[in-house]
């Protein structure tokens, strides 16, 4: 009983795991990007508390204002950069369903997102297979002593 209860959790929490791993595959996968010529036209600089529960400390980003056109007009961002100068003219890269900014080029999905999803859909797989043959071979064995009871 301890075991299933066992596999029945790891079961759920790597199929958790696995599907939110693949969700963000798949959105990597079929994100598409619209290329603008954005102006920069402010700098700033953002505080962000990094690191662990027993390593916090603060850093600070460069950030920077572009305008780039759209079809419902000129749009505004705050995007990190550490070397586009103000009054510039750079290359930015809109999201075309979330509408985000960035000033570096897209890129695929790394190795480690596909080998995330690929291993926890596998580990998902074993879970539910291991708590399926427990399950199996516990009712086969209910049922096979049922079947002596009955005999004797």
């Amino acid at each position: 009983m301890v075991t299933v209860l066992v596999l029945v959790i790891l079961t759920g929490f790597s199929g958790l795991l696995g599907a939110t791993a693949v969700q963000r595959l798949v959105t990597d996968l079929t994100a598409t990007h619209t290329s603008v010529s954005a102006q920069v036209i402010g700098e700033d600089t953002e505080r962000v508390m990094e690191g662990n529960s027993r390593n916090r400390h603060w850093t600070e980003y460069r950030t920077v204002t572009v305008t780039y056109p759209t079809a419902d007009g000129a749009q505004r961002a705050v995007v990190r950069s550490d070397d586009a100068p103000v009054g510039a003219s750079v290359a930015a890269w809109v999201h075309d369903e979330t509408g985000d900014v960035r000033l570096d080029q897209p890129t695929a999905p790394d190795l480690w997102q596909w080998l995330w999803a690929i291993v926890f859909v596998l580990a998902t797989i074993a879970f539910a297979w291991g708590l399926l043959v427990i399950v199996r071979n516990a009712v086969v064995s209910t049922e096979t002593r049922s079947r002596a009871e009955a005999e004797n």
